[in-house]
């Protein structure tokens, strides 16, 4: 096999549900073989598996030549990267000419001749397109109406999952298609019982992982090897990445979304920072956010925790006062998210008296685990609030204690899964315990500098 501008193929964890996808990259490698040029544009969410599985097809074709290039996601990226990359690969006459300064025409010629003269199947991969700069797109373009009659499969891959309406890959991605030698491939993320299977042995509840993660199999993988206890720093990293690339005032409502919960409401978003609807279209256009009707959702719960966790404490401890208050003029009825705000904002008596109500309404609906939990959150706030609070918080514990059956387990009698898993970080020593409410965080500190745009 000959493998350029790639390290050695290494085994990594087995692929699953990528088998129909795998089976048509290898038509099309077939067709390629057989003087019908391919090129293969495969898309898919970051993370998802894209380039493990162009790896996993090089290993199916031992007896191709392989040429590997990349887009980088840098603010001015290199002009042609891509092609230098592949010369520095392939040599000849394409590196002279990169070394002569010529034209770009030229070097587009001098790359199809080289590859196509081969004898053999020439492979050659250009990754992370949607980093593009306009002369590597106007290449893709060029060879993929000359592809008939050679022997070469390109592939591209991009991600679908952040792509502005206005992105000039979209109207190359039609351009592109638009050709008889083009074909698409797309990966979706793992299914519960992918994710179950991953998951096998390792001790962590499948149900919670594939919540955490949305059956990302980057996520996955990373969560299965640090375990829920913490957001696995390399996803962390990941997810802060593509946050840096935000505006100021997309990461500011971003900021916010993530400390309001598993899902918010757009208008509150609006509601309260005060940008018009274009920044909440820069979050949805990067991929972090996902709309849901009149909602909007991060495409993973376990983004969303890696954003929260980035917030310092102080700031906050003012966003969820905000989002109160804003909760408050919409007239919300969700006692238990009022609780979880108001006690996020310090609001003792605040979150002592609706987290009474929450609980109340949680024994009534014979929710034991979530009444428990609400009647801790007010007996926190007991000693500050009145008389009439405090009594009606002992009272409403002790009739759900009466209430629960014998032997009914707070946790629910099941297995149990760490703070990442339970949408909540663990409470900090000396501090306030965190708040027990699903799918949402307690903050801790950070600093952040000036964001570029």
């Amino acid at each position: 096999m000959r493998v350029r501008g790639k390290q050695a193929i290494e085994t990594g964890p087995p692929l699953l549900e990528r088998e129909p996808s795998l089976a048509l990259l290898n038509e099309y490698a077939a067709q390629a073989a057989g003087g019908e040029g391919r090129l293969v544009l495969l898309s898919g969410e970051a993370g998802v598996g894209k380039s493990a599985l162009v790896e996993r097809l090089c290993r199916d074709l031992p007896d191709a030549r392989w040429s590997w290039s990349m887009c980088d996601g840098l603010f001015t990226p290199r002009p042609l990267g891509p092609l230098f990359d592949l010369a520095d690969q392939l040599g000849g006459a394409l590196l002279e000419r990169c070394r002569d300064g010529a034209d770009r025409e030229e070097l587009f010629r001098t790359l199809l001749g080289q590859v196509s003269a081969s004898g053999v199947l020439d492979v050659v991969v250009v990754e992370d397109i949607h980093w593009a700069d306009e002369a590597t797109l106007d290449l893709l373009r060029y060879l993929s109406r000359r592809l008939r009659g050679a022997e070469v499969l390109l592939i591209a891959t991009y991600r679908d999952d952040g792509l502005a309406a206005n992105d000039p890959l979209r109207v190359t991605l039609g351009d592109l298609g638009s050709q008889r030698g083009t074909r698409r491939a797309g990966l979706m993320p793992l299914s519960p019982e992918a994710v179950r299977t991953l998951a096998g042995g390792s001790g962590l509840p499948a149900p919670e992982l594939y919540r955490l993660t949305g059956g990302n199999p980057f996520y996955v993988t990373e969560v299965l090897r640090a375990g829920m206890e913490e957001v696995p720093p390399s996803a962390r990293d990941a997810v802060l990445a593509r946050a840096a690339r935000l505006s100021d005032d997309a990461r500011e409502v971003l900021d916010i979304a993530a400390l309001t919960g598993a899902r918010v409401e757009a208008r509150l978003l609006e509601s309260v920072t005060g940008y018009p609807p274009s920044v909440l279209d820069e979050l949805l256009e990067s991929g972090l956010l996902v709309g849901d009707g009149a909602w909007v959702r991060f495409r993973h719960e376990i983004a969303r925790l890696a954003v929260a966790h980035a917030v310092a404490g102080h700031r906050g401890q003012v966003i969820h006062g905000l989002v109160l208050a804003a909760l408050r003029s919409f007239g919300c009825d969700d006692d238990a998210r009022m609780a979880f705000h108001a006690e996020s904002a310090d609001d003792g008596a605040t979150a002592l008296r609706y987290a009474a109500a929450a609980a109340d309404r949680a024994a009534q609906l014979k929710s034991h685990r979530e009444a428990a939990a609400q009647y801790e959150r007010a007996l926190r706030f007991a000693a500050g609030g009145s008389g009439d609070a405090r009594r009606a918080a002992r009272r409403a514990r002790r009739r759900d204690s009466a209430a629960r059956p014998v032997g009914r387990r707070r946790d629910g009698g099941g297995a149990r899964a760490g703070p990442v898993a339970r949408g909540r970080r663990p409470a900090a020593g000396g501090g306030r315990a965190a708040a027990a409410v699903p799918h949402q965080v307690e903050p801790v500190p950070r600093s952040r500098g000036r964001r570029r745009r």
